[in-house]
């Protein structure tokens, strides 16, 4: 969106973006509360157990590698999605890039947030929730580049990125802990 001049012109592509990434992130989160439905006879202990072993695991294998290495796709999406026009784009990239799958995932957190709506068998409405809500927040580098990216900002984050994805997956690992032991509770 930074070739795209005009704030109120990168807003409304933004918008159908976030709309799209919403969509995409709401369809993994219902896929994962159906599939969460096949761990339900587990009982709460064990799962919370496999939460605790699976959840540390995924935060010391991303901060120990210097580019995470979990199954993902390594390519782009092909610059086609914009074939029709840049809002429709926007959107259909956004659904893609919401949905966490078909694009590269530069840290654990999304694995953890994943871990934790398939283990922890939240109720179906809440898994959408979730998803959506994962959806929309993978838009907010985009629209805090448009409010208030200022030449230096790619600069700054190319050598920040990798402390950024690390913290993320830090802070993820400590709220799904926390709600963890609230289910539990």
């Amino acid at each position: 969106m930074a070739s795209v001049r005009g704030r109120s012109t990168q807003l409304g592509l933004w918008s159908a973006f976030l709309a799209g990434c919403t969509v995409g992130g709401a369809a993994t989160g219902a896929v994962l509360g159906v599939l969460s439905g096949l761990l339900s006879p587990v009982p709460d202990l064990w799962r919370a157990g496999l939460l605790c072993v699976l959840v540390p695991g995924l935060v010391l294998l991303d901060l120990a590698q210097p580019v995470l290495r979990l199954p993902q796709r390594t390519e782009l999406i092909p610059r086609s999605v914009f074939a029709r026009g840049l809002a429709r784009g926007g959107f259909r990239f956004g659904v893609e890039y919401g949905c966490g799958v078909r694009t590269l995932v530069p840290s654990a957190a999304s694995y953890v947030s994943a871990l934790f709506v398939l283990v922890a068998v939240v109720p179906l409405g809440w898994a959408v929730l979730l998803g959506a809500v994962f959806g929309a927040a993978r838009t907010l580098a985009v629209l805090q580049y448009i409010l208030l990216g200022r030449p230096g900002w790619q600069h700054f984050l190319s050598g920040h990125t990798r402390a950024l994805e690390r913290s993320g997956t830090v802070v993820t690992a400590a709220l799904v802990t926390w709600a963890t032991v609230l289910l539990v509770s």
